[in-house]
């Protein structure tokens, strides 16, 4: 029969700082996960089942999501979402919801009437916004003008939400308050007292969040 060898009290001591050791470092790292976990959460936010994370571009305080677009190619492609306006914030108005706007391989026409809205200072950044914001998701955008006159004048389409019936067409003019009518593929965005910015990210926010069950992933 072996004998097993008994620890001596030098050796007991030792086994026991050590395993105080472990112990010691095994809190410090869960305080460590559960604290960067907390300050994680101080910097994101959840709106209309779509997570943000607030971040910065130099100075500038930023909103973020990511999602997955499916290509009529079918290969997933990723596409991050920022905006410069809290969407919790937003009190532009949506009228007739859902949005179905996002659609991968389709056509969709921008119409603008510059007429008081070009001396608007996000007026360049709005207009880039949501014309890369549906290009990126996939869609043929076209540029169009609302004006009659100013399209003729200036050789553009004169498109509007009456000449291109069932086709998706996003029309943005200054209007008597800031708000967004959808009617079936009409996008109709107004707005008043410069707020273009605000309003073009409403709609892209409303068809992310409409479109998250559809085409779009998490």
């Amino acid at each position: 029969m072996v004998k097993t060898k008994k620890a001596s009290p030098k050796e007991r001591k030792l086994e026991k700082e050590l395993l105080g050791v472990l112990i010691f470092f095994g809190a410090i790292i869960l305080v460590f996960v559960i604290s960067s976990s907390y300050f994680k959460s101080l910097n994101s936010f959840e709106y209309g089942g779509l997570t943000f994370s607030k971040e910065r571009a130099g100075e500038i305080p930023i909103f973020h999501h990511s999602y997955y677009i499916k290509a009529p190619s079918s290969k997933l492609i990723k596409y991050n979402l920022y905006l410069r306006n809290d969407p919790r914030e937003s009190e532009v108005i949506v009228d007739g919801a859902p949005s179905n706007l996002l659609m991968p391989g389709a056509v969709a026409y921008l119409s603008i009437n510059s007429n008081g809205l070009a001396e608007c200072r996000y007026s360049p950044l709005a207009v880039a916004s949501i014309s890369s914001f549906m290009s990126d998701n996939q869609m043929k955008v076209i540029a169009g003008n609302l004006d009659f006159w100013q399209a003729g004048a200036n050789k553009d389409k004169w498109v509007t939400c009456e000449n291109q019936p069932g086709n998706r067409v996003v029309e943005l003019l200054k209007g008597n308050e800031t708000k967004i009518t959808i009617r079936d593929g009409c996008y109709r965005i107004e707005v008043n007292d410069c707020q273009i910015l605000e309003a073009v990210e409403k709609l892209e926010v409303q068809s992310v969040v409409d479109a998250r069950k559809g085409t779009l992933s998490q």
